[in-house]
């Protein structure tokens, strides 16, 4: 049965979110708006609170066979919206910049097409998940699904790319995008006068060592890979030029193509804390935020990505290198086989967290076109 998408109703849906924008562990009523819309198409079960505000919506087939799953990200960025938009956000310095209200859109546009396509093998699961842009969501939806004895065999996601062109297809072999972690140091001495800095334990020395020898880690070890350790924010003491201070925190990006090399890099990391600390007789504290797995396409799956955008008249582009920003969608890769692919939003389009970033709608189609080829490769037929 051929289906035609009602895009003029999934484009009122995806501004319905956009004007309710909410930032991530925030998305309750996010989660509302997409519940009462999958309502609409019958689904077998809703359910809701998974991984926080996050929902599944399960899709019953008539025989047995692989379950797949689709997942899309639901929150927003604390960036207040720029632009003057009809359906603009509503609450003050919150706004979807990076596209995820598009992404729900597409993925609720496949209920759509489930209620008048029952699958034939299997089960489709269609997951929102909250907490992406902290790196959380994922970790917490893995753990819900664990508890919910729902297993999947494959799940599948996406997102926008602008700079490239409109509705072009992006896929990779092996590694897609990079690992990546956020690495919070604190560095715990004693303060003193500043005019007797000896009778106190300064974590300067110490900080200007993790400073200097992490930001040359990918210089003075051999990685398989691409790997940065950037530092991105330290603080120490107080504006106060009688005291020498006795307190502060480094805050590191550690980032790698390869999962291997993200763990050697954060144990190379830690030593170097580890004896800057000891050197200069500091308390130290290691902590990380904000984990991202490397997202990454098998063989097989990245010939079915290509297979799928062929069968459904869609161009298709292989990138060389990965993309250096991250994705959660990497943890799920303990649990299951995924795929992940880029959808073009436009050469001219702004950059993803840039306040004149707006989901392009023109985009809508191809995505659900993509995602319902993927759901027909998993359940047409019995797998092996």
């Amino acid at each position: 049965m051929q289906f035609t998408p009602d895009l003029d109703d999934l484009k009122k849906f995806r501004h319905q979110l956009h004007q309710h924008a909410e930032t991530s562990n925030n998305e309750a009523f996010t989660s509302n708006i997409v519940k009462k819309k999958l309502e609409e198409y019958h689904p077998h079960k809703i359910i809701e609170n998974v991984g926080g505000h996050g929902l599944v919506a399960i899709f019953k087939g008539k025989n047995p066979g692989k379950n797949v799953g689709i997942r899309a990200d639901m929150d927003a960025l604390p960036i207040d919206e720029f632009l003057d938009l009809p359906y603009g956000s509503i609450t003050s310095n919150v706004a979807h910049k990076c596209g995820h209200d598009g992404h729900m859109t597409m993925v609720t546009g496949l209920g759509d097409y489930l209620q008048k396509n029952q699958p034939e093998y299997g089960d489709v699961y269609l997951i929102y998940q909250p907490a992406e842009e902290t790196g959380e969501g994922a970790a917490r939806v893995i753990k819900s699904l664990k508890a919910l004895n729902i297993h999947l065999d494959y799940l599948f996601g996406l997102h926008n790319l602008p700079g490239f062109e409109k509705n072009l297809i992006v896929s990779k072999k092996s590694i897609f995008a990079a690992a990546s972690k956020g690495m919070v140091i604190k560095l715990t001495g004693e303060t003193s006068h500043a005019a007797e800095p000896e009778n106190g334990k300064s974590p300067g020395l110490a900080i200007a060592k993790i400073i200097t020898e992490i930001t040359n880690l990918h210089k003075n070890h051999t990685f398989s890979s691409l790997t940065l350790a950037t530092v991105i924010h330290t603080v120490m003491g107080e504006i106060a030029f009688g005291t020498s201070p006795g307190y502060g925190e480094v805050r590191v990006t550690l980032r790698a193509m390869q999962d291997k090399d993200m763990h050697e890099l954060t144990n190379l990391a830690e030593d170097i804390v580890i004896q800057a600390a000891k050197e200069n007789q500091l308390e130290q504290d290691i902590s990380y935020i904000e984990s991202f797995p490397s997202t990454e396409n098998s063989e097989y799956i990245f010939e079915t990505l290509q297979k799928v955008a062929r069968l459904k008249n869609i161009a298709f582009n292989e990138i060389e290198k990965p993309f250096k920003w991250s994705e959660d969608f990497g943890h799920f890769k303990e649990i299951t086989h995924t795929g992940f692919f880029g959808l073009g939003a436009g050469l001219e389009m702004p950059s993803l967290h840039s306040k004149e970033y707006d989901f392009p709608d023109e985009i809508t189609a191809t995505g659900i076109a993509m995602y319902i080829g993927l759901i027909e490769q998993f359940t047409s037929d019995v797998q092996d």
